[in-house]
């Protein structure tokens, strides 16, 4: 199986064929530093081995850039990993229908749809991108892996979405310093590459529903489009008839679709974004706990503080003076 890209830009030049060959998962170590009129910054590609690539794109575009990605061979025996955060939101296209997904986080998919993808220019791509094999990674998990992950190594077509850790952050902002010394730049980027892997492999293990079997463009875009409507006001969620009308699916197909993408149910994926928030907001320090609940649409602020606790493992007052206290 291979993926063969042609790019397309406002402003070509020659680099525009060495940017192909560069993201198309090729042989060997291959580096690429995006220069004018395209853009600034580096796209990077690593063989691990036969099994196993990966590239890495930190750059900067100055003209808008147009790549169509075209599956060959039997793209269900990979396994394609995206960690993404971006600008904007992704957008594509499909059978020439526009599908906007997310802007940051992780999506694991086996199975290909050729598709355009579409980059506005004066926008930054952060993207680190997994192609490998169903074999060779059963080989990395060995024979202890979690329940989750055989299921999902074991079935057909597949997609789902897991949120970005900081963990993962962090060696995503580690990738877009770029090396200095040549002699260990190969082996910086497959060390951080496999530390991603156990990252995202070891939150996906905690997962217990089944992943989404489609990987229509169409249909996932509009399983994002939901989550990204769900969160819009997080002091007072939407109704699921509500969110599945303005998505065009029945209830019962959003709620089953959302918990296999994402991996927990509408209302889990709600209260989760906002405790996240009310934990953003109490780390700035410029409001109470009460009045951080009460934006937050919690009427009982009792409440809110046992949720708080239930997931960090301490009261929200106390995170917040912890905060405060300076360091010994």
């Amino acid at each position: 199986m291979r993926i063969r890209y042609t790019v397309k830009c406002d402003e070509p030049d020659d680099s525009l064929r060495a940017f192909e060959e560069t993201l198309s998962f090729g042989k060997g170590f291959r580096e690429l530093a995006i220069s004018e009129p395209m853009g600034t910054g580096r796209l990077t590609a690593l063989e691990i081995d036969a099994d196993f690539h990966v590239n890495f794109q930190f750059y900067r575009l100055r003209a808008p850039l147009e790549v169509v990605k075209e599956w060959e061979g039997d793209a269900s025996s990979f396994v394609t990993i995206a960690f993404y955060d971006l600008q904007v939101p992704q957008k594509a296209y499909y059978r020439g229908d526009e599908v906007v997904y997310d802007q940051e986080g992780v999506n694991i998919y086996s199975g290909g749809t050729d598709i355009t993808l579409l980059f506005p220019a004066h926008t930054e791509r952060n993207v680190v991108c997994v192609r490998v094999s169903r074999q060779k990674l059963e080989g990395l998990l060995g024979a202890r892996k979690g329940e989750y992950l055989s299921e999902w190594l074991q079935s057909g077509q597949f997609f789902l979405n897991e949120s970005m850790s900081p963990a993962m952050r962090r060696v995503l902002s580690e990738l877009r310093q770029y090396p200095e010394g040549r002699a260990l730049r190969q082996l910086f980027y497959h060390s951080r590459t496999l530390e991603l892997l156990y990252l995202l492999l070891e939150q996906l293990n905690k997962r217990t529903y089944a992943p989404c079997r489609s990987t229509d463009p169409i249909h996932l875009a509009q399983i994002f489009k939901a989550k990204s409507l769900l969160i819009q006001d997080l002091s007072e969620p939407p109704t699921i008839a509500a969110l599945a009308g303005s998505v065009l699916l029945s209830e019962s197909q959003l709620k089953q679709s959302f918990r296999e993408v994402f991996g927990v149910s509408i209302y889990q994926y709600f209260q989760q974004t906002r405790l996240e928030k009310a934990k953003q907001l109490l780390a700035e320090n410029k409001r109470t706990v009460k009045e951080v609940g009460y934006e937050l649409g919690f009427t009982n602020i009792g409440h809110f503080s046992r949720l708080f606790e239930r997931v960090y493992h301490v009261k929200p007052k106390k995170f917040q003076l912890e905060l405060r206290e300076p360091a010994a």
